[in-house]
């Protein structure tokens, strides 16, 4: 399996990798190379998509090799804010959706027509989700199946809608 195949690999982008490695202690010492203490790799994003190179080796430096345990860590499968309208069109099924705050919440619902969300026996007004999704709540969803599962972010010619 090559790890564009990964589920956890949807929507990674050289930003995102690079956002992820500052995040987490590495620094840029010289062009796209990355050190954190004695370890360094490369990290091209020109060739981003045709060479693996900076993920197994990244992998082999901080995680022992589990490059989807590392996705995991760069692409978290929660998107903050309210899914797009094309993207809740094309998956009618469940959606997971999380809101934080002083009670987070998890739960699993289905988007109506107008943009609520209906979740067991609650429902999520649009309005509502949408000001949460600014506010400091941020609220997260991400596509799902019947059983709680997430499954592929709905997509369009290859981009995620």
């Amino acid at each position: 399996m090559s790890i564009d195949e990964l589920d956890e690999f949807q929507g990674v982008t050289p930003q995102l990798v690079t956002g992820w490695l500052l995040a987490n202690g590495w620094t840029q010492t010289k062009p796209r190379w990355w050190e954190r203490g004695e370890d360094g790799f490369l990290f091209d994003s020109e060739t981003f998509d045709s060479l693996w190179f900076w993920t197994y080796a990244l992998a082999a430096i901080y995680t022992a090799g589990n490059v989807q345990q590392l996705l995991c860590k760069i692409n978290p499968r929660m998107r903050k804010g309210m899914p797009s309208q094309a993207a809740r069109a094309a998956h009618a099924g469940p959606w997971v959706g999380h809101m934080g705050g002083e009670f987070p919440l998890v739960t699993i619902g289905h988007w109506g027509d107008d943009g609520s969300f209906t979740a067991g026996l609650m429902l999520w007004d649009a309005r509502k989700v949408a000001e949460a999704a600014e506010a400091k709540y941020q609220c997260a969803f991400w596509p799902c199946d019947e059983h709680g599962a997430k499954v592929r972010w709905p997509e369009e010619n290859g981009a995620m809608l």
